[in-house]
């Protein structure tokens, strides 16, 4: 039996009275690809900094190797072989492809570039591997980008890789392509943890998955000798919800086209710009909008709400809108922390902003200044245990809650407080964990079987395939193909083809 790679003993790391891990003890086998799961808040990232020396722990001991580390700086455990992906990339997009690879790492004030082309596909596992090496990384695509970020661990020669949400935006041909670099270089005897919340490819390309919950290591296991059922109850504690089904659309009831957008284009261009957009909204439906980070999704949400300037037409029941949020819309925002929360503000608080209109003290208009704060208080307290937001007490500051519990009191404050007729959602599950996941499609379905119209924008392609009733691709700002769940043609929802039309292929 080959040594451990890497070891955890005991490892804890506090943040005031937060704990974040909590004696974790693990062990890893070299050569493999170990996934790293668990809910929000779970301590799965914090325990991989920790390994690559951005977190120092409390307590414990961090083995690589079989050798005893304690990183000052990520730059030790660089120069010890490890290399860490950030869910963020910290590329330089003006410079080219060799550029990045190579920053840091110059040897002086020039750099040979021929030589740094040779020394690096020297070194890689697979000539395909080999880039455009003076091709500005702006002009690359996300998976070109995440692809200059494991050329620049190769080029290190790391022995260990830690990759955070590796696929979050990458579409099914850049995941497939993602993880068949990772084996190959699994393949060289290198070590690679992926941190993920998407088990399906845990199981389709994964040898290990450790689970963490409140910070405690709760199981380890082979992915070939596990089920789905047994991960998922490991990370949740429970049993897992059961799927959720989306049935056809009711025909007892007539299907009214709310919301109609007609030619729409960006006023002007850039990344992103909207191209002669059409689509259509009924009632009762769930159309959703795929397609790669930046190809139009939020110039489409803006121009919706009067916040981006463009030429055509949006027409809410065939009127002409005035651009802007309705009285009777549902609004989920992209970014949560900016643009729907008062982070630092009360849960009570913010279960209330925007709907104020419930709790005036009077009937005129005029009374909206007198605010009956009981009311505020007893109101809401009703809306968050309808969507079960988990909270110590209503005065507590929305910042302290998990993203699950923030997600699901954005949703208890718009749709209990408004008439809703349309539900505007643009990545509704965004850093959220598996048990509100389940929650919130639950009730996006819930509003469509009751005659409301969704437009669900996402970046997870399960989430869309698993609940709309159509589905537009947007690339490059266009509208680049249809699918429709219910069709009897090829333009059923077929998730090669969808993701053939998410990075501009024909379809």
């Amino acid at each position: 039996m080959k040594p451990s790679i890497v070891s955890f003993q005991n490892v804890s790391k506090r943040y005031g009275s937060c704990v974040s891990l909590s004696q974790v003890s693990a062990e890893f086998a070299p050569g493999r690809l170990h996934a790293i799961l668990g809910e929000n808040g779970a301590g799965k990232s914090t325990l991989m900094k920790v390994l690559f020396g951005l977190v120092r722990a409390d307590d414990g001991v961090v083995r690589v190797e079989g050798v005893e580390r304690e990183w000052k700086s990520p730059a030790d455990a660089i120069a010890a072989g490890l290399g860490m992906v950030q869910q963020h990339f910290t590329l330089v997009p003006s410079l080219s492809v060799i550029d990045n690879v190579m920053l840091g790492r110059e040897g002086g004030w020039h750099l040979d570039r021929a030589a740094a082309i040779a020394e690096i596909e020297a070194k890689l596992p697979d000539a395909s591997l080999r880039m455009d090496w003076h091709r500005r990384v702006e002009e690359l695509s996300v998976g070109e980008q995440q692809r200059v970020e494991i050329l620049k661990l190769i080029a290190r020669d790391s022995r260990i890789m830690v990759l955070d949400e590796p696929t979050a935006v990458l579409v099914p041909q850049e995941i497939d392509a993602l993880f068949s670099l990772l084996k190959k270089l699994r393949d060289q005897g290198r070590s690679v943890f992926v941190i993920t919340h998407k088990l399906s490819e845990v199981f389709q390309h994964c040898d290990t998955w450790s689970v963490l919950r409140l910070g405690r290591l709760v199981r380890q296991g082979e992915v070939r000798d596990s089920s789905l059922e047994e991960v998922v109850r490991a990370m949740m504690g429970s049993e897992p919800p059961p799927p959720i089904r989306l049935q056809p659309r009711s025909q007892d009831r007539a299907h009214i086209e709310l919301l109609e957008i007609r030619s729409l284009s960006s006023a002007r261009g850039g990344r992103g710009a909207l191209r002669d957009v059409n689509l259509k909204v009924e009632s009762g439906e769930i159309l959703g909008i795929a397609g790669v980070d930046g190809s139009g999704q939020s110039q489409l949400v803006d121009a919706m709400l009067g916040l981006h300037d463009v030429v055509g037409e949006i027409l809410w029941r065939g009127d002409k809108m005035l651009r802007g949020r309705r009285d009777d819309w549902a609004l989920i925002s992209e970014d949560r922390h900016r643009q729907s929360l008062w982070m630092e503000e009360s849960v009570e608080l913010n279960a209330g902003l925007g709907v104020e209109r419930q709790f005036a003290g009077g009937t005129s208009a005029s009374s909206l200044s007198v605010i009956d704060y009981e009311r505020w208080g007893s109101v809401v307290a009703k809306w968050l245990a309808d969507f079960d937001v988990r909270f110590p007490h209503r005065g507590e500051r929305v910042s302290r809650l998990s993203g699950g519990n923030q997600q699901k009191l954005i949703f208890a404050r718009e749709l209990q407080g408004r008439d809703v007729k349309f539900v505007l959602a643009h990545q509704p599950t965004r850093g959220v964990d598996l048990g509100a996941i389940h929650q919130i499609h639950q009730r996006l379905v819930e509003l469509r079987d009751r005659g409301v119209g969704v437009l669900l924008i996402s970046s997870e392609l399960d989430e869309l395939m698993a609940l709309a009733d159509r589905i537009v691709v947007l690339e490059s700002g266009r509208v680049a193909a249809q699918f429709d769940r219910w069709a009897e043609s090829s333009k059923q929802f077929d998730r090669a083809l969808i993701g053939r039309a998410m990075i501009g292929a024909s379809v």
